[in-house]
């Protein structure tokens, strides 16, 4: 990337009878830990020309990708949408991911003067340490997580108990039909017993880790917007948290 912005410089200048530098600074690769953030990484992209005045809707910018993300007839052969679209089960719901905007840690993450080269989880980021000590120099901890381990079978009694329900229906996801129960779960799995999406995904019977991360979306963007919503998941999620297994 570094030998094609530099002879794109060099061409736009001599083509503009300019000197000195075209990019902002050099071009940096991160290294992204796929289960908890490549989606994440592309909505902020997709909604860059947003964010920066230039369109309204992140489809409506030319040199975007979003469009051939939404339009299947209209993807270009090179650019891989499988991998995102399958996370956020389907197109429709992944529109609505980029339209929801972006996450808090990650807008701060961009915003920092000195980006780590890994942006993920903290067991990802000791994986990578132990791979390339050269790689990692001081990694942002934005996920802070239990001290106790807690068992997912207490986690799903106790949302169990307050929705008033029975263990196999938080478990059990029937299509079509709205069970807010199960979501919260699988919030509070992976927050209080360091279950990564894939793994929570299995626990619940599911065949892709992106309707994990979708659930916990929803419940996430609920707590903000609820205070008695988030009041009540606080404090089964401290319930859960305080005790030992």
């Amino acid at each position: 990337m570094r030998h094609v912005d530099g002879l794109y410089t060099q061409r736009f200048n001599r083509h503009h009878k300019r000197d000195g530098s075209l990019f902002r600074g050099r071009y940096k690769s991160i290294l992204v830990d796929e289960d908890e953030y490549l989606a994440q990484v592309v909505r902020y992209i997709h909604l860059n020309p947003v964010g920066a005045g230039v369109v309204k809707q992140p489809e409506d910018y030319r040199w975007s990708s979003h469009l051939h993300y939404l339009q299947a007839k209209r993807r270009l052969p090179w650019l891989n949408t499988e991998e995102v679209l399958e996370q956020l089960s389907g197109r429709q719901a992944f529109h609505e991911f980029v339209l929801s905007g972006n996450d808090e840690a990650l807008e701060r993450y961009y915003d920092s003067k000195r980006q780590s080269p890994v942006l993920g989880r903290d067991e990802f980021v000791e994986q990578v340490r132990g791979q390339n000590v050269k790689l990692v120099r001081e990694i942002p901890r934005y996920h802070r997580r239990a001290v106790v381990q807690a068992d997912p079978n207490r986690v799903i009694g106790k949302v169990a108990g307050m929705y008033g329900i029975a263990k196999d229906e938080v478990l059990r996801g029937v299509r079509g039909k709205e069970n807010e129960a199960r979501k919260v779960a699988m919030y509070l799995v992976g927050r209080c017993c360091d279950r990564t999406l894939s793994e929570t995904a299995r626990l619940f019977g599911l065949g892709s880790y992106g309707a994990v991360g979708w659930s916990c979306h929803g419940v996430k963007a609920k707590m903000e917007q609820e205070k008695k919503f988030r009041e009540q998941i606080e404090r089964i999620a401290a319930e859960i948290c305080q005790q030992k297994i």
